[in-house]
């Protein structure tokens, strides 16, 4: 009886320990958003499925990002849109699905709206590190007489790749922008060279994160004409990230940071 009772304290202090873990974090950390298929290829007729979620860690589906949060939404197969497809709430995740009426590529892409608030000033350099903010920025904050809080706001741009039956008669596709604030497109059928494009236009000498499956991280940066191409060692279910902040007029004004994702297949 007392190792039941002791099991079942355990397991209710575990839950605590969770609920207050989702309550603090959310405010310090820049947490992954991105949309992840449950599968890289599909068959045809077969329904798609692609999951919407943050973590602190890609591939993690922690939690959920309600419809009411979403800005607007693109859900293409072979560059037309897909009528009617499905949106579904979860804890976790929220669920996007359609069918697959025909072969060939898909992209599924989701802008969040702006949410703002302020960091506490103890939290400020941790958060600063995790959006990549520079050292310059950090300076000028760091420069603010006493202990202001940052005022911050934010949208997120996530988006993925899908293939049903075969990708290789439309890979092209990749290539083409969806309009969204921040965003990832192709530059080869490779599945291995990128473009990160601001405002539909090349973001050069950015920081470019990308982290595969198992969770390990690698780090890139763009060229002039914001290209960066992915080695080797990276490939099969991955997700690139990068983040671009509009600085305030003045060091104690509103950060404004736009993040960005795309989970992809590099296998597909």
């Amino acid at each position: 009886m007392n190792i039941i009772k002791n099991l079942k304290v355990k397991r209710v202090i575990t839950r605590l320990l969770v609920t207050l873990n989702m309550l603090v974090l959310p405010t310090v950390l820049a947490h992954e958003t991105f949309l992840l298929p449950i599968q890289s290829v599909w068959e045809m007729n077969s329904n798609v499925e692609v999951r919407m979620a943050s973590g602190l860690s890609f591939p993690d589906l922690t939690w959920g990002v309600n419809q009411e949060r979403i800005s607007s939404s693109t859900v293409q197969l072979n560059g037309k849109n897909v009528a009617s497809p499905l949106f579904k709430d979860g804890k976790a995740f929220l669920t996007v699905s359609f069918k697959a009426s025909e072969a060939g590529f898909g992209v599924v892409a989701i802008s969040t709206k702006k949410r703002s608030g302020d960091i506490e000033h103890k939290n400020t350099e941790e958060y600063l590190e995790e959006i990549g903010a520079s050292e310059s920025i950090k300076q000028a904050f760091r420069a603010l007489p006493g202990k202001p809080p940052l005022h911050r706001s934010y949208v997120k741009h996530t988006k993925s790749l899908i293939c049903v039956k075969s990708c290789k008669k439309s890979q092209d596709l990749s290539l083409k922008p969806v309009g969204q604030k921040l965003e990832f497109i192709t530059a080869n059928e490779d599945l291995n060279r990128f473009q990160l494009l601001l405002d539909g236009k090349p973001l050069p000498h950015h920081d470019v994160k990308v982290r595969n499956s198992e969770k390990e991280l690698y780090q890139y940066r763009t060229d002039s004409r914001g290209m960066f191409s992915i080695g080797e060692q990276v490939s099969g279910a991955v997700m690139l990230a990068a983040v671009a902040i509009t600085l305030p007029e003045k060091p104690d004004g509103l950060y404004h940071s736009d993040y960005a994702s795309l989970v992809l297949n590099t296998k597909q």
